[in-house]
């Protein structure tokens, strides 16, 4: 057999295994982008917990037992966070948008920061969309959905939302808030493992474990001609100290998490799961 034969059996070959890997990932890509950023130890994110976290989002106030005085309350005849904008609309190719967009009920300059931060990110965006309608050349898909949980003196909210916008790739955005009642101070990351006495090299211990099985996995991907949104083991942004998009769920579970469509084009994210 010439080498041109033997070149030819070759390509084939890596063509049927991209081909077949193809039809894999199609049919399975649901059950691997759950699993993408799994570890089975403490601090890691198994695939039951990805579905615990995705299905946090119920878009009400969790008091979880604990209460709070009404006094702290902007309008005391409304939760302590509560549905300020809601909004199911289709527009036939042109918009879908559900949107539940959160008010933190307290009155403090500080949250009222944060509010003003969550209307320009969510809500301006949805108006946005809107009001732009007739300039795109394909549909809008747009959601938002939120949580907030109470633990003793500590209120923390994160809102996720979804958004492709005509032929762009779909983005996710989180952003999470937690917030001491007592004191009227936004809580960083780091504060919050000496409240639960943590150790915060075994946590970035923690987080680099779960950025590397993205690495790795993104890694394979990308060998076989996929392209994939590339992490940095070495970036500081996987630091405690700049990891301050954390959430204090339910029982103090706390999420740190990590979503790159943030800032990128992406719906790339990794969640850090401390109990």
């Amino acid at each position: 057999m010439d080498v041109r034969k033997i070149m030819i059996i070759i390509v084939a070959v890596i063509c049927i295994a991209a081909l077949g890997f193809g039809i894999y990932y199609e049919i399975f890509k649901d059950n691997i982008k759950v699993n993408q950023s799994t570890n089975n130890t403490a601090g890691g994110t198994t695939s039951s917990e990805t579905k615990e976290f995705d299905d946090l989002f119920d878009n009400e106030m969790n008091y979880q037992g604990y209460s709070v005085n009404d006094q702290v309350k902007i309008d005391q005849t409304k939760e302590l966070v509560y549905t300020n904008y809601s909004l199911t609309e289709i527009y036939e190719n042109k918009y879908d948008i559900k949107a539940n967009i959160p008010f933190i009920n307290i009155n403090s300059e500080k949250i009222a920061n944060i509010n003003k931060e969550i209307n320009t990110i969510f809500q301006e965006k949805a108006n946005s969309i809107i009001a732009n309608k007739d300039k795109g050349t394909a549909a809008s898909i747009y959601t938002v959905d939120y949580t907030a949980y109470l633990n003793q003196n500590i209120l923390s909210i994160i809102i996720k939302s979804t958004i492709r916008e005509g032929g762009n790739v779909q983005r996710l955005i989180i952003k999470a808030y937690t917030y001491n009642l007592s004191t009227d101070e936004v809580i960083p990351l780091s504060n919050m493992l000496e409240i639960q006495s943590k150790d915060t090299q075994t946590v970035e211990n923690d987080i680099r474990k779960v950025i590397q099985e993205s690495i790795s996995y993104t890694d394979n991907l990308a060998a076989i001609g996929y392209t994939v949104y590339e992490r940095d083991i070495n970036s500081t942004i996987y630091k405690v100290e700049n990891s301050n998009n954390y959430f204090l769920g339910p029982n103090n579970t706390i999420y740190i998490i990590y979503a790159y469509g943030n800032s990128s084009f992406t719906s790339e994210k990794d969640i850090v799961v401390l109990e």
